[in-house]
């Protein structure tokens, strides 16, 4: 989700595996809230509307009777420029923010490294008070030996958007697909020339590599095996590579590279007929992206029903906060990531779809969405959400992906067979993690 900062990622994980600063211990010496004692905690985060979202949620509900002693406040920037300094911040144990917020593609990285305080140990217990969030995303946080080191806050189930006049027009469907094969055949007929000057012009979907990301669950965890394994099981990935090169031999994507003005441009001008996205995407047409196509959109299932997340969350305590602020920075997390009141907020303000497994059978999930023409979006989110497959975590996970990727625009780019792209990745993870 966002844009890409690999650089900064391959470095900061490098650094973090060389000069890890041992948060895998319990710690005793972090003291419980003091009620006595006023608290101002500051969330880094990005995106002022995520600000204001959380703000209201804290500030309209029982969290400032409850804690009359705490101050929330918020440092807030573009996401890139927020990773930057969040990032390059903890991993050289630098004074931060009380929390900062981290996109799902960074958590790995400070799972076995450290960085971020742990949240299985008192005073927080953690994974007592997160019982009710949903499993995938706790456990992309969580090391192999039992450390939690962030709190999901929201969460991306992946979709099928599609635009409901352009589908019609070609006289196909894009509801109940089997399989990725009559994704491809239907998006053939979708891809045009409209005009005859023989320059196609409109395309199914904007980049064969989103595609990619569907049998790798968004390719954000499952790198590895439990016993550190790489890119296992093998036909998960070759999957993942043979489905690319498929839809790039059809010809059915335009190539677009994600969050280019051309790409924004796509969804409003008919240039893009569908994509495959998180949740999260919905908000982002809605509000900004192409609001004027109201009314046109629609959401169904990825192909053969698939579930995969592409996006999501998380709520981190660096671990150079001072210990007698965190108990106070948990409860504000805490109250963000588990009260239903404030999920839901989030939902309607950022379509931030919630963590929070008892809000998938809230009437607030059977409601009609007029700008997907008055569909039931929130079902599927939620059904998608509900069988998300929770696969392990490694802080190898953010140079595999990025490895793999490279290979994979091998595969779309200079034509390279799939299975060598598969042997030549794995062959360079293993010298980078063995």
């Amino acid at each position: 989700m966002k844009k890409n900062i690999f650089l900064l990622i391959l470095v900061v994980s490098v650094n973090l595996l060389i000069y890890g600063n041992g948060t895998n211990e319990k710690s005793t010496s972090i003291p419980p809230i003091d009620m006595s004692k006023n608290y101002e905690i500051t969330i880094g985060t990005w995106g002022q509307d995520v600000a204001d979202a959380y703000n209201e949620a804290l500030m309209k509900s029982d969290f400032t009777g409850k804690f009359p002693n705490i101050k929330v406040k918020f440092m807030v920037s573009d996401f890139s420029s927020h990773h930057t300094r969040a990032i390059t911040t903890i991993a050289a144990g630098e004074a931060t923010n009380e929390i900062e917020m981290l996109e799902v593609a960074q958590i790995a990285k400070f799972i076995e490294g450290g960085g971020l305080q742990p949240l299985d140990v008192e005073p927080f217990n953690g994974f007592d008070a997160g019982s009710e969030l949903v499993e995938f995303a706790m456990v992309n946080a969580s090391s192999k030996n039992g450390r939690l080191v962030a709190y999901p806050v929201d969460i991306a189930p992946a979709v099928l958007f599609y635009r409901k006049s352009l589908v019609d027009a070609a006289g196909v469907s894009l509801e109940n697909l089997q399989s990725w094969d009559e994704f491809i055949n239907i998006g053939m007929k979708l891809t045009k020339d409209l005009d005859g000057d023989g320059v196609i012009d409109q395309y199914a979907i904007p980049h064969a590599v989103e595609v990619s990301s569907v049998p790798l669950n968004g390719g954000m965890s499952g790198w590895f095996t439990k016993d550190g394994v790489p890119l296992e099981p093998k036909s998960k990935f070759m999957e993942a590579l043979n489905l690319v090169k498929a839809v790039r031999d059809a010809g059915i994507d335009a190539d677009l590279g994600t969050w280019s003005p051309p790409w924004l441009q796509s969804f409003g001008d008919g240039t893009i007929v569908a994509t495959i996205n998180g949740a999260w995407f919905g908000g982002a047409l809605e509000t900004y992206i192409a609001p004027e196509t109201k009314g046109d959109w629609r959401v169904t299932y990825i192909p053969n029903n698939s579930a995969a997340s592409m996006g999501g969350s998380y709520m981190s305590i660096p671990i150079a906060v001072p210990n007698d602020k965190k108990a106070a920075a948990w409860e504000v997390i805490k109250y963000l990531c588990t009260s239903e009141a404030a999920q839901l907020n989030s939902f309607r303000k950022l379509s931030s779809f919630p963590v929070l497994t008892t809000l998938y059978d809230n009437p607030v999930m059977d409601e009609k969405v007029e700008f997907f023409g008055g569909q039931k979006v929130r079902q599927i989110y939620s059904q998608v959400a509900s069988k998300m497959p929770a696969d392990p975590v490694s802080e190898y996970d953010p140079i595999a992906r990025a490895i793999f990727g490279n290979y994979t625009t091998m595969v779309l780019v200079d034509d390279m067979p799939t299975t060598e792209a598969y042997s030549s990745a794995l062959s360079e993870i293993i010298a980078v993690a063995d």
